[in-house]
């Protein structure tokens, strides 16, 4: 059964979790998956897999630096407790956002958090494991506070080993990072270089850009093992006319739209209706792809490899076949490919 949540898993050695990018983003294993064959490239061999005939769609979210470490206040006695780390998810009403924090358990409603002089949260409640604040930034804009003292919100199998760092803001940002919203970073365009649409632009290959803000929910494992019954957490994106256009346009003169990470295909998949086609979209996305969707728009993805049992992996069996996804992780792990988010990538073609 394709809803069972243990055939997604699968092993890996910990010592091929990547904990910080190549120097030459370039050199990264690719794996191949085409015409039924796997092969072993490199990223700088992409672009032989893609013609003047295809789309290449990019997600052109920033990543705001929204991990940050305070001092609890308690309500009752204005007195310096506990050391909370504190990063921010989803924006529910400007400065009030909801957060992961640790440790939660010693937060109480009414808390207040001290992260700088210019910069403070109330704890207002408590939902689903997250913490919903109110941010005080006084006569300034939150992003302005969350760039001069935040860190970047590096996935917590990294944090976990090592702190973050300086050149994390550089190395966890895309290339084509231009609207502040993700809490997370939409990794498979790591890999490329920052003049890769130059590069588009002299081989006359086409693209275009979406917008999906990465929540923290991304990281958040499925609990329950009947995948099925998984609330898939909601984010916002956007497809403008523009972009609807062109991906229209490939669609109809039979070229290959190509997804570049698993969030632009969930929007893709997500702008489809059966009745009117591609439409361009302004909402929240909450699709789960999992084993039995129907591709409509996407067939081609370029991704990274992917946590076991994550919503992620289990997008990669929906468009690969459960079979061939097992084998292709298999593949990378014997030939020691670099994991996860600053690691190695694929490219798809079922």
């Amino acid at each position: 059964m394709t809803s069972d949540l243990d055939l997604y898993n699968f092993y890996y050695p910990d010592d091929l979790v990547a904990l910080n990018p190549l120097a030459k983003k370039n050199q990264a294993n690719m794996l191949v998956f085409k015409n039924n064959i796997f092969s072993h490239e490199k990223v700088y061999d992409f672009l032989k897999y893609v013609s003047k005939d295809d789309l290449l769609v990019f997600n052109n979210t920033r990543v705001i630096p929204c991990r940050l470490i305070g001092k609890k206040v308690s309500s009752v006695q204005e007195k310096i407790q506990t050391k909370v780390s504190v990063t921010l998810n989803k924006v529910l009403d400007r400065n009030i956002w909801t957060t992961f924090c640790k440790p939660l358990k010693k937060l109480r409603e009414g808390d207040k958090i001290i992260f700088s002089t210019n910069l403070s949260a109330e704890v207002i409640s408590f939902k689903s494991g997250q913490c919903v604040m109110n941010f005080k930034t006084g006569d300034r804009e939150l992003l302005s506070c969350l760039n001069e003292i935040g860190d970047m919100p590096l996935p917590p199998y990294i944090v976990k080993k090592r702190g973050p760092r300086k050149e994390d803001f550089k190395s966890y940002q895309t290339p084509f990072a231009k609207i502040d919203g993700s809490v997370a970073s939409p990794t498979a365009s790591l890999h490329f270089p920052d003049d890769f649409i130059m590069s588009l632009k002299r081989k006359n290959i086409p693209y275009c850009f979406i917008t999906l803000h990465v929540s923290g929910g991304t990281f958040l494992p499925i609990r329950d093992k009947n995948i099925d019954k998984h609330k898939m957490h909601s984010e916002f994106a956007k497809v403008d006319e523009n972009a609807a256009e062109q991906i229209r346009r490939t669609l109809k003169k039979g070229g290959k739209v190509i997804a570049i990470g698993t969030t632009v295909m969930r929007v893709l998949e997500s702008s489809f209706f059966v009745d009117n086609g591609f439409q361009a979209f302004n909402s929240s996305v909450n699709t789960f792809i999992k084993p039995g969707h129907k591709f409509r728009v996407c067939s081609g993805l370029f991704t990274n490899f992917h946590l076991p049992k994550s919503t992620l992996f289990i997008l990669v069996n929906a468009f690969v076949g459960v079979k061939k996804a097992k084998e292709l992780y298999e593949s990378a792990i014997k030939k020691r490919y670099r994991l996860f988010s600053y690691g190695d990538c694929c490219l798809l073609f079922p």
